[in-house]
Order: C-alpha cells, then sequence, then structure tokens
C-alpha cells in the first residue's frame, strides 16, 4: 500500500510524541504521588492511571492508523484528565503546572488534526 502524500507525517509524529510524553509525566506524578502518600487508590489517582494508559494507546493509534477520530480521542484523553485539578479556589502550583503543561503537549494534536485531509 502506498503512502498518501497528503498525510502530514511529521505533524502525525509530533503529535503521537505528545501523547506519550503526557503519558510520560502523568506515569512520574503518579509515582510521586504514591511515594508520599498514606491512601494512594482516590478519585484523582485512578483517573491519572486511567489517562496515562489511555495516552499510551491513543499514541500507538495516531502512530499507526492516523486518522481524525484517532487525534480526537487523544485530546479527549488529556483534556479528561484534567478533571483531577478541582475546582479553583483549591488550586495550587501543581494545578497551574498541569494546566499549561496539558495546554501545550495539546498544540502538537490540533496542529495534526487541522493538517489532517478531511476524509481521514
Amino acid at each position: 500500500m502506498e503512502a498518501d502524500p497528503r498525510v502530514p507525517y511529521k505533524s502525525l509524529f509530533a503529535a503521537s510524541l505528545a501523547l506519550l510524553a503526557y503519558s510520560t509525566l502523568t506515569a512520574v506524578a503518579l509515582a510521586a504521588y504514591f511515594a508520599r502518600t498514606t491512601q494512594p487508590w482516590t478519585y484523582n489517582s485512578v483517573l491519572a492511571t486511567v489517562s496515562c494508559v489511555l495516552g499510551v494507546v491513543a499514541s500507538a493509534i495516531v502512530w499507526r492508523w492516523p486518522s481524525r477520530p484517532a487525534l480526537i480521542a487523544g485530546m479527549a484523553v488529556m483534556l479528561s484528565s484534567l478533571l483531577r485539578v478541582g475546582p479553583f479556589n483549591e488550586w495550587t502550583w501543581v494545578s497551574f503546572t498541569m494546566l499549561a503543561v496539558t495546554t501545550l503537549l495539546l498544540v502538537p494534536l490540533v496542529h495534526a488534526l487541522v493538517l489532517l485531509p478531511p476524509h481521514s
């Protein structure tokens, strides 16, 4: 099967790497959280664990079978993980960091989505 020259492979590669970076950072944050807490399994840690695993799966799908639904699924995984930030009056520096890093890592996915042909 011949590659479609209209598919922006560099942007898809960047999107896949952004999802892997997101999953890696989430895994590191989870390891740090589990190391210091006495009650490890909370709503936030379960959501972060599921987001980490789904981020790796979404990265593999974007890499292997690039499509608009795959990119949207990756964005949904990243955005749904922000549910663990909590209400604004309870935000700390960690909340702002999570929001900033997630937003920055969403940029390659949005870029790939814009460049991907509509039929994909």
